[in-house]
């Protein structure tokens, strides 16, 4: 890694680090220095490069997970043919303004770093940001000043492959994001597929509050807790009565058994009576008959 291009990456970190210090864990960080270093690390990486021909661009270690490609086209081959490529179709008419001779297309796939350059107030990013830029290019130079582009025919398509989870009466709508951090919505086309007409930044997105359709998981998480504890106590008071009452039952069937024995020994010889606990039972005062001595 050369001096220069050290010294880029060293900037760059340095600044994403200060910003995430000075704004806390709300931060984001500025999306039009990273489109300048991919940029400047696009020419670093195809020197030479063909016309047609899409090249990916390698990254520092630090912005992995961040895929970057570009392809420099004709004027008329844009116009004429389009160009599909991974999420993207470019379709025929597309016209660069200015008209130049050569275009390159920067397609970008911000990945798991999407929620750290950009943002959407009350509402949650589920698919990563895709972007797609043009510039004007030369023989010597593959990514050179910035320009724009206007489709005079079909929509550019943009495909999000891999969405992240979401209520189910929560469909995702694209928000693009144009200059000045303004946000546009649009509703899908088709599942997951957002058609737009110019270059920029897209994604899709959800309200962050709840539906109304669709209760809370945590909420739903502490009702259910609640009622659970509600139940044991319910359930454990009520085994405490039972045992009450059947230790009730037992010692009314010994007093009636008591009660029996004394009713029968009424209507027999009479027995002294003598207590051992709680328990009345029947003493023998006399014997029957009296032993005699034999010879």
């Amino acid at each position: 890694m050369g001096l220069h291009r050290w010294w880029q990456v060293t900037l760059l970190t340095l600044s994403l680090f200060l910003s995430c210090l000075v704004g806390g864990s709300q931060s984001y960080y500025d999306h039009e220095s990273l489109d300048d270093f991919l940029c400047k690390q696009a020419n670093k990486e195809t020197e030479r490069p063909r016309t047609g021909v899409v090249y990916n661009v390698s990254l520092p270690s630090n912005f992995t997970g961040m895929e970057v490609s570009v392809v420099r086209l004709h004027r008329f081959s844009l116009w004429s043919r389009g160009m599909n490529y991974s999420f993207f179709s470019l379709p025929p008419r597309i016209l660069p303004q200015p008209n130049e001779k050569r275009i390159t297309i920067l397609f970008e796939n911000l990945g798991n770093w999407s929620s750290h350059y950009f943002n959407v107030p009350n509402y949650t990013i589920v698919a990563p940001v895709f972007g797609v830029m043009a510039y004007n290019s030369s023989e010597k130079v593959l990514v050179d000043e910035k320009i724009n582009f206007t489709t005079h025919g079909d929509p550019i398509r943009i495909r999000f492959p891999h969405v992240g989870q979401h209520g189910k009466n929560d469909t995702p709508i694209c928000a693009e994001f144009s200059a000045g951090e303004l946000v546009k919505f649009k509703n899908m086309t088709e599942p997951y597929v957002c058609e737009v007409y110019s270059q920029g930044h897209y994604t899709l997105v959800v309200p962050s509050f709840p539906s109304p359709k669709e209760p809370n998981s945590r909420s739903h998480s502490k009702r259910f807790t609640k009622w659970w504890v509600l139940g044991f106590v319910i359930g454990f008071v009520g085994l405490v009565i039972l045992v009450l009452i059947l230790l009730a039952l037992v010692k009314e069937a010994k007093k009636r058994r008591i009660r029996k024995m004394e009713r029968n020994s009424e209507g027999g010889e009479l027995f002294d009576t003598f207590w051992i606990g709680e328990t009345k039972l029947p003493s023998a005062s006399m014997l029957r008959t009296q032993p005699t001595l034999e010879n």
